[in-house]
C-alpha cells in the first residue's frame, strides 16, 4: 500500500471514532431530556392533582356551609315567627297566661343562645378550613410558577 492509501484510511478510521462518540453523546443527552422531561410532567401531574383536591375540598366546605347556613336562617326564621306570634297574643290579651309566654320567651332566648353558639363554632372552623385551604393553593401556585420559571429544568 502507498502511503496515500495509507493516510486515507487513518483518517477515515478516525472519522468513524469521532462520529461513533458523537452519536453516543446524543443518546446519552437524549436520554438525560427524556427523563428530566417524564419528570417534570410527573411533578406537574401530581401538583396539578393536589390542586384539584384541594378545590374539591374547598367546594366541599363551601357546600356544607351553605348547607347549614340555611339550615340556621330556616330556625332563625322559625323563631322570629313564634316571637312575633307571641307578640300578637299579648298584645290581644296582655294579661292572660303572661307566665307561660314568659316561659316560651326564656326558652326561647336560650334557643337563641345555642344557635349562637353554634354559628360561631361553625364559623371558626369554616374560617380555618378555607384558610388553609388557600394556603395549600397558594403553596401549588407558588410551586407550578417556580417549575415554569426552571429554565434548567424544562429545558
Amino acid at each position: 500500500m502507498g502511503l496515500g492509501v495509507q493516510r486515507s484510511l487513518g483518517f477515515k478510521g478516525q472519522h468513524h471514532i469521532v462520529k461513533k462518540q458523537t452519536m453516543e453523546l446524543l443518546y446519552y443527552i437524549g436520554g438525560i431530556l427524556s427523563v428530566g422531561i417524564t419528570y417534570a410532567i410527573f411533578l406537574l401531574r401530581r401538583n396539578q392533582s393536589h390542586y384539584h383536591d384541594a378545590l374539591a375540598r374547598l367546594q366541599s366546605f363551601q357546600n356544607i356551609s351553605s348547607i347549614r347556613n340555611g339550615d340556621v336562617k330556616d330556625k332563625i326564621d322559625e323563631l322570629t315567627e313564634y316571637t312575633k306570634d307571641i307578640k300578637s297574643k299579648m298584645k290581644k290579651d296582655q294579661y292572660s297566661s303572661v307566665s307561660e309566654t314568659n316561659n316560651r320567651i326564656g326558652e326561647l332566648n336560650k334557643m337563641a343562645s345555642a344557635m349562637n353558639i353554634k354559628i360561631t363554632q361553625n364559623q371558626k372552623i369554616l374560617e380555618t378550613n378555607i384558610s388553609r385551604t388557600s394556603t395549600e393553593i397558594n403553596t401549588m401556585k407558588n410551586t407550578l410558577k417556580q417549575l415554569g420559571q426552571n429554565p434548567d429544568f424544562i429545558r
